[in-house]
């Protein structure tokens, strides 16, 4: 490549003061740095944040004022060292998020808000390794000195974003918050919001989190204030009611009742009167008594009524006229308070969305919310997965527009309530996706793998009409994850099992390049094959003599799990299923049997019992071919 030189024919010039700008594709100029931010907003999830393009929508103006007056004013009045936390919580639908979302954007305009996170379990936003390393980003943005300690630390030692989350804790915040204490620098009081706890992934993280953040106020190591957003579930009522959390903690629960129905009255009132005009200017709409039947059927849940107006605004349908018609039709089968459940009505209004797929897609929109239990929110993978073209993909998800939207590369699900309704069999009904259509799924991927193992999966899988080995290996890996999830979440019947004995995993770990994340739990890796017949299909890599042979001969990798890893598929098609707890990564790698092993002396064969050989040889042994 010829050299340039930008003063090659230059003479007598003189530069004042020159300002050389950084361009990426040309000459690197050296810049300060940042690293150690860059690292930390990596470990972030920014859809996670108040102001980000998927944050839950703020409450109506003039609904839920008591609610959010009282958390601002609870915040802003609390004494340095009293009950430092609120623990708003509520059944599902009750509107805590929007109120979350109210004091996030309230405490922002006052300058008070040091950080928000809304997990949401449907948009995959429930790690809890990512909780305070989201939280400590967004402080970097508002504190200066923090981001510089912050920087240099991170910069120093990156394990950190890795670390349990006590650790975690401290080097992000209780360290570098002390440290600007004693040079005189200390953070002013700021207000944390985390919304959703319940649906961070594992109810001891959850409990975790909270045992934290109190040990912090008791300890007096950092200076903010949280306002904590869950359901009521058991486990969080009980840590929060321990001795050690209550101390420091304000409790107020937001109930299903009808002392709302003036609130929902003037959404409803308000937000149909917009579409209404957006539909016909002319149009008095919506009258007295409409608004009265779906106060009616909301009965005092929030969710109830957004999803009625996204319902009745869809520009799919044949008009808000139409689609307040279908709504109107609910009020004659439903009797309020029927039921001990209390989303049942919003229940009925879900069971109304799903009935009106048509019956030809109905499958495939169930398996695209399936896929998204283990492929994320993704729409590429879950495509690959289905072997949907895009104009197809689309043509389904249309029908849900009420309780999700979508684009070209992801889909958000406007609540978690939907995802629950539709994998609970006694709310869905026969449209729940963790019955039939899981093992109609787990059917196709299973021939789909049969018939990539028997070929070149290169020539088999289908993606997209720009098909490359690239979206070949993506697809594989995808049809792969899915066929595992399955695997450890459904039944499997006689006809399956014998499917199942002479399925190659061998060939399957062959094929398989990365490590993947496991979306399950690996201890139920399939589990519900019957206690008599799983023995043939999958053993667990356990006894110490075994371990010994294992290390040695087939290098388990370091950070692997040995208790919770598996030897999976029956005679010449096994393969060992590392599980590695730390990072919930699986790897896959083909079963190397003795008879592959070369004695270390002799170079013979190593015979059956060459586990309790290798035990007395203590010595390294070779391979006529790479592991891996």
């Amino acid at each position: 490549m010829a050299k340039h030189n930008t003063f090659q024919n230059a003479h007598n010039f003189v530069m004042n003061h020159p300002n050389f700008i950084n361009n990426p594709l040309t000459v690197q100029v050296s810049q300060p740095e940042k690293r150690g931010l860059q690292i930390l907003l990596g470990a972030s999830i920014r859809a996670a944040t108040y102001d980000s393009s998927e944050h839950p929508r703020h409450c109506h103006p003039g609904t839920r004022i008591r609610h959010i007056d009282q958390i601002v004013n609870w915040a802003l009045e609390t004494p340095d060292h009293s009950c430092r936390i609120f623990w708003l919580k509520g059944p599902a639908g009750v509107g805590k998020s929007a109120i979350a979302q109210s004091c996030a954007e309230e405490f922002a305009a006052q300058k008070k808000l040091a950080a928000a996170f809304f997990f949401s379990r449907p948009n995959q936003r429930e790690d809890p390794q990512r909780l305070f390393t989201s939280i400590s980003y967004q402080w970097t943005l508002k504190h200066k000195s923090y981001a510089d300690i912050l920087q240099s630390t991170i910069h120093d030692d990156p394990t950190i974003i890795d670390k349990e989350l006590s650790h975690q804790f401290y080097h992000l915040f209780s360290s570098p918050l002390q440290e600007l204490d004693t040079e005189g620098e200390g953070a002013p009081k700021r207000v944390v919001i985390i919304d959703g706890l319940d649906e961070c992934a594992g109810v001891t993280a959850q409990q975790t989190i909270v045992e934290i953040i109190a040990a912090s106020i008791r300890d007096h190591t950092i200076p903010f204030i949280w306002l904590i957003c869950s359901r009521l579930e058991p486990h969080l009522n009980a840590t929060f009611n321990s001795p050690e959390v209550s101390a420091v903690t304000h409790q107020e629960e937001l109930t299903v009742s009808r002392a709302i129905d003036n609130e929902i009255a003037k959404y409803l009132t308000d937000e149909l009167a917009k579409i209404g005009r957006e539909y016909d200017p002319q149009l008095p709409w919506p009258c007295e008594r409409d608004i009265g039947t779906l106060i009616n059927l909301s009965s005092g849940l929030f969710i109830y009524a957004n999803t009625v107006v996204r319902f009745i605004g869809d520009s799919d349908s044949l008009g808000p006229e139409d689609q307040l018609e279908v709504i109107c039709t609910l009020a004659t089968g439903v009797t309020q308070g029927s039921s001990e459940h209390p989303l049942s009505e919003l229940d009925s209004f879900y069971l109304l969305i799903v009935q009106r797929i048509p019956a030809k897609i109905l499958q495939t929109v169930k398996w695209i919310l399936l896929a998204t239990r283990f492929l994320g929110n993704y729409v590429r993978p879950i495509r690959q997965l289905l072997g949907l073209s895009p104009s197809q993909f689309h043509a389904a998800c249309r029908t849900l527009h009420s309780v999700m939207k979508f684009d070209w590369d992801d889909i958000v699900f406007y609540h978690a309530s939907f995802m629950d309704f539709m994998q609970d069999p006694q709310r869905s009904r026969h449209f729940c996706i963790s019955s039939e259509s899981g093992l109609a799924l787990r059917t196709k991927l299973m021939q789909r793998l049969q018939a990539l193992l028997a070929e070149s999966f290169h020539d088999l899988i289908q993606a997209d009409s720009d098909n490359n080995s690239e979206d070949d290996a993506s697809a594989y890996e995808n049809i792969v994850i899915g066929f595992l999830f399955l695997s450890s979440t459904l039944p499997w019947d006689a006809a399956a099992i014998a499917t199942l004995e002479s399925f190659n995993f061998k060939k399957m770990a062959e094929l398989w390049a990365p490590n993947i994340w496991a979306p399950f739990e690996i201890g139920t890796l399939f589990s519900h094959i019957p206690e008599e017949d799983r023995s043939r299909i999958v053993q667990l890599c356990e006894g110490s003599h075994v371990d010994t042979f294992m290390r040695k001969v087939v290098q388990t990798p370091d950070r692997a799990s040995w208790s919770a890893s598996s030897i999976l598929g029956c005679g010449q098609h096994r393969c060992f299923c590392w599980y590695c707890p730390s990072d919930g990564l699986l790897m896959l790698r083909p079963y190397i049997d003795c008879s592959t092993v070369e004695h270390p002396t002799t170079g013979q064969p190593m015979p059956d019992e060459a586990p309790h050989t290798l035990l007395e040889l203590q010595s390294t042994v070779t391979f006529r071919r790479p592991f891996w």
